[in-house]
């Protein structure tokens, strides 16, 4: 499904993708094979290595896709060399069979493209959603908003119980009878940090708004505790990218990420969440080919919102 919402079936031999392309494939249809073949026909037609971004969802899934991006790579590269040295391309390899056609500059360029990807390829950025974030962070400066020396953490229930704690203290202590028990105090806390991105409305009513000034403060307090202490979670990373994109100079961060990335292809798209689809949209969502794989029946971190 491409970006004017035409459904059809995808063929790896067709035109390559431009805008934003959706291919939606079950388990065992060869989703990896799909991205990393399409990988190798970009490179193939000219575009340079490290103007592809390859995401995907785990870090184990990451170093899979990377090895198989290289083997495709050198496999079509070893192909194409064949065919020069006058060995018809076999039935095998559709994607080499359609490369080998042209003359025979057209064919070498080609293969010297794919070589020369090789040669550069630990140059290739192949990350998680997370560690692209870091690496784009990073580049961005004080436009990224990270700050240098963090420390990045799985989870923080301790800090989070510290604020929850100092913050009804502070609140209830000593006045009338607390609106919501401590226990319930934590429930809010803890809905409000595992879900950063989504809104806090105003609720009707005294006790609603309470909780939800509760739920901002607690926000707001955790946030300040972490840069204190110079820690982040991987999330964070999400939100803070998704904030630059989002913020008065967002339009410049985008231009700066379209410039260093001309071909975007994300596996495992039905994992992914709000904010990261919000960060691929305002990213590459425009002027470059972004190419989502994924099977939405195998959502498992659907209760992320993916």
């Amino acid at each position: 499904m491409t970006g004017d919402a035409e459904t059809h079936s995808f063929d790896v031999c067709g035109p390559l993708p431009t805008g934003v392309t959706v291919l939606e494939a079950s388990a065992g249809t060869g989703k990896t094979y799909t991205i990393a073949a399409l990988a190798a026909r970009y490179v193939a037609e000219g575009m340079p290595l490290h103007r592809l971004l390859l995401v995907t969802f785990t870090r184990m899934a990451t170093g899979e896709l990377r090895e198989r991006v290289r083997e495709r790579l050198g496999g079509v590269e070893h192909g194409l060399d064949r065919v020069l040295a006058g060995v018809a391309p076999g039935d095998g390899d559709e994607v080499v069979q359609l490369l080998a056609e042209g003359s025979v500059a057209e064919v070498t360029l080609r293969r010297d493209r794919l070589r020369r990807a090789l040669a550069d390829f630990d140059a290739a950025t192949i990350a998680t959603t997370h560690g692209f974030c870091q690496e784009v962070l990073g580049g961005l400066g004080i436009a990224g908003d990270l700050e240098r020396d963090v420390t990045f953490v799985e989870e923080i229930d301790d800090l989070a119980s510290e604020v929850v704690d100092d913050l009804y203290v502070r609140r209830f202590h000593g006045g009338d009878a607390p609106p919501f028990r401590r226990s319930e105090a934590a429930e809010i806390a803890r809905v409000a940090v595992q879900n950063p991105a989504a809104p806090i409305v105003p609720a009707a009513g005294a006790d609603p708004e309470m909780r939800r000034r509760f739920a901002l403060a607690v926000r707001c307090e955790l946030e300040q505790r972490k840069r204190r202490n110079a820690v982040m979670t991987y999330d964070d990373l999400l939100t803070r990218l998704d904030g630059a994109l989002s913020s008065d100079g967002g339009a410049a961060v985008a231009t700066r990420l379209r410039e260093r990335f001309a071909v975007v292809l994300v596996d495992e798209f039905q994992d992914t969440d709000p904010v990261q689809w919000r960060i691929l949209q305002r990213a590459f969502g425009q002027g470059v080919a972004l190419v989502l794989i994924g099977d939405p029946k195998q959502a498992i971190y659907a209760f992320r919102g993916a």
